[in-house]
């Protein structure tokens, strides 16, 4: 059942009042409010003042109280049902919208605190992500709270090799060129990641100034970072590979054969590995059609099966592929790729245990392949073969821009396409 209680802790004629909201044993929040009792006037155990002489609006007082403590429990349902975290910061600001305060307190506070960019950003990241909303009125998720922490580390670094700590009015766009520089060249980070990071940089100093607190205006300008890494393109795998990994004879390994018996599935569905690899169960599948609610953005899809789809399904009664950790699947799966020639050397981005991320060097293409290559294999084999808003709803994208994302013909298998054409017209 859940609680809320008022009450102080000290003994003095100046105590502080806290608020505590409890529900079960899992959430127990409590915070110190900007109210102060003398303890003597106060009963905990009735979150209310005591019957004196001494506090003359006693019945006013303890309503509001009253008032404060079921204005908490109805926000705790509210936010309940609308998914939000409920933590120290949900409570703050219950309290701050029960009483009022203007926001140009925490602005003030804000301006007056926060000098330094980094500074601003751990404050940001800690006191106000959780309640912050997207232009798509959604709240920060886990995975971009991650992201923009990465960031931080990344620009710690930055400020060392500067070995200086940056106000947040330094930086325009001068500073936001040599952030680039440094990062690619001194710390050997790709151009998409330099891209990224500006990104988000921008998005802290946009914050900042939503807040009122002085920026260099110059930091909206356009600054370029280099596309080396524009003929380095994430694989995807034809349908002549498809077919030499369909093919293969993989009997005598169960483990092998079940993981590529769920790729199958992933190149010819455009699922996620989130889907593909535990989502997906028989009731999903309808006669000659998966239907599923997606994981990752909880849209409902509805894709024919491909023949090879149903053969994997025939050959199991109906049954799905046994599934594994996607660790275990995305190590494998190169394996499988391996036995099926899948070696051609590319040009590509593979994880270096040493340096912890990604470099671009020059591989056999089986070692590029993961999970996520079904879903990249799906978008460009059907790419121009039926329209894209049939792609795009079949598999679950929203937006064209992410979808043309997803599209990784060479510019030589581009240019091959539209010879065939102009040969089959022409001969």
């Amino acid at each position: 059942m859940a609680t809320v209680k008022i009450f102080t802790r000290g003994n003095s004629d100046s105590s502080a009042l806290y608020i505590r909201f409890i529900n079960g044993r899992k959430l127990d929040i409590q915070i110190k409010t900007n109210l102060v009792v003398n303890s003597e006037h106060w009963d905990n155990s009735k979150s209310n003042y005591r019957n004196v002489f001494a506090v003359s609006n006693r019945a006013t007082l303890n309503a509001r109280f009253n008032k404060l403590m079921a204005v908490v429990l109805e926000s705790y349902n509210e936010s309940y049902m609308l998914g939000e975290v409920i933590d120290k910061i949900w409570l703050e600001n219950v309290l701050k919208e029960f009483f009022e305060r203007p926001k140009q307190e925490d602005q003030a506070s804000v301006q007056k605190h926060y000098v330094y960019y980094v500074d601003f950003i751990d404050w940001w990241l800690e006191n106000i992500s959780a309640t912050w909303r997207t232009d798509k009125n959604k709240f920060l998720n886990k995975r971009s709270k991650a992201q923009y922490q990465s960031f931080v580390e990344m620009f710690k670094k930055y400020e060392n090799k500067s070995k200086q700590k940056i106000k947040i009015k330094e930086i325009d766009s001068f500073l936001i060129n040599d952030f680039i520089d440094v990062i690619i060249d001194k710390m050997n980070y790709a151009p998409a990641t330099a891209r990224r990071h500006v990104t988000r940089l921008k998005f802290f100093l946009n914050r900042a100034e939503n807040m009122d607190i002085k920026v260099n205006q110059n930091y909206k300008e356009r600054v370029f970072v280099g596309n080396e890494e524009e003929d380095i393109l994430a694989p995807y795998l034809n349908e002549e590979e498809i077919d030499r990994i369909f093919n293969l004879d993989l009997s005598s390994d169960d483990v092998l054969e079940n993981i590529r018996d769920s790729f199958i599935i992933s190149l010819w569905s455009g699922l996620r590995i989130s889907d593909f690899n535990k989502n997906l169960n028989t009731e999903n599948i309808d006669e000659d059609f998966i239907n599923i609610k997606t994981t990752k953005t909880q849209a409902w899809v509805n894709i024919p099966l491909h023949s090879q789809v149903k053969q994997v399904l025939k050959k199991r009664f109906g049954y799905l592929p046994i599934k594994y950790s996607d660790k275990h699947f995305n190590d494998r799966i190169k394996t499988v790729c391996m036995l099926a020639n899948i070696d051609e050397e590319i040009r590509g981005k593979k994880f270096d245990s040493d340096v912890k991320r990604k470099v671009i060097g020059t591989y056999k293409k089986y070692d590029l392949i993961s999970s996520h290559t079904g879903r990249r294999s799906f978008a460009t084999n059907l790419f121009g073969v039926v329209p894209n808003s049939v792609i795009m709803s079949v598999a679950g994208w929203s937006s064209e821009k992410v979808f043309l994302s997803y599209i990784k013909r060479t510019k030589k298998e581009s240019a091959l396409i539209l010879k065939n054409v102009w040969d089959e017209k022409y001969k």
